[in-house]
């Protein structure tokens, strides 16, 4: 599967750092998983390229795994800039590509960001190609040119009581497009899919095969930096013809 790359391990020269798995039987579910979504994936997509991220570390912690679709045009305009770019630099791009284009003093006022702070990272991103300046506003490139994901699906795996990782799957909606927990259950309680329909989370559950129980609701992308974060690694990744372990 040529179509798919796995990052299970930190990649510093791109600036992904991830946890060591813990070995046992829920690692062995992940694992499991990881290889059904692959395969599947294969055989059901021929225009974009899945990358999949074994708990990588993100602000809000280590989701089990998350899994990146991409067009593979995401480096077609990719600039060694953006090998610079940082977190608050992904934060200012996520803000001006939700508000379309803003005036550099407002981005200032409504952020609460510190003003040479800010007019460095808007530098940066100029210099990247990912922004410009046009009519006393800040814009956004076009998004598909600054944008290459399609779909970014997290998980989150519990063996036995699923309701325990409710609150981190609602979490994940962050800056998934998508996001499910994941449990060796073949049918878990009324209640507990209740939930799940409620928050809008998905749940995979596992008996002699995978079975989705509950389809996650669907929100837009990017949702957040951290939906751009996951976009850069990728691109960085392979813009450097990279290192990392093909599936």
């Amino acid at each position: 599967m040529d179509q798919v790359i796995i990052f299970n391990g930190s990649r510093p020269d791109i600036g992904l750092f991830t946890r060591p798995a813990t070995r046992g039987d829920e690692y062995d579910l992940v694992e499991l998983f990881i290889e059904y979504y692959c395969h599947a994936f294969a055989r059901n997509n021929k225009k974009t390229r899945l990358a999949v991220f074994v708990e990588p570390r993100i602000d809000s912690g280590f989701p089990d795994v998350v899994f990146a679709s991409y067009l593979p045009s995401i480096t077609d305009n990719w600039s060694d800039r953006r090998e610079i770019l940082d977190a608050f630099d992904l934060k200012l791009l996520s803000y001006l590509c939700a508000a379309e284009n803003t005036l550099g003093a407002k981005l200032i006022s409504m952020l609460g960001f510190p003003e040479k702070q800010t007019v460095t990272s808007l530098e940066k991103l100029m210099d990247a190609k990912l922004v410009f300046y046009r009519g006393n506003s800040w814009r956004v490139r076009e998004l598909r040119n600054v944008f290459s994901l399609t779909k970014l699906i997290a998980v989150e795996a519990k063996l036995n009581d699923i309701s325990k990782v409710v609150e981190q799957t609602h979490l994940n909606t962050r800056f998934a497009s998508h996001s499910y927990a994941l449990t060796n259950a073949a049918r878990p309680q009324g209640e507990t899919v209740k939930t799940f329909k409620r928050f809008g989370i998905g749940l995979y559950g596992k008996d002699s095969q995978f079975r989705r129980i509950v389809e996650a609701r669907q929100y837009t992308l990017p949702s957040s930096y951290l939906s751009f974060q996951f976009n850069e690694w990728i691109g960085k990744s392979l813009a450097h013809q990279g290192r990392p372990q093909y599936a």
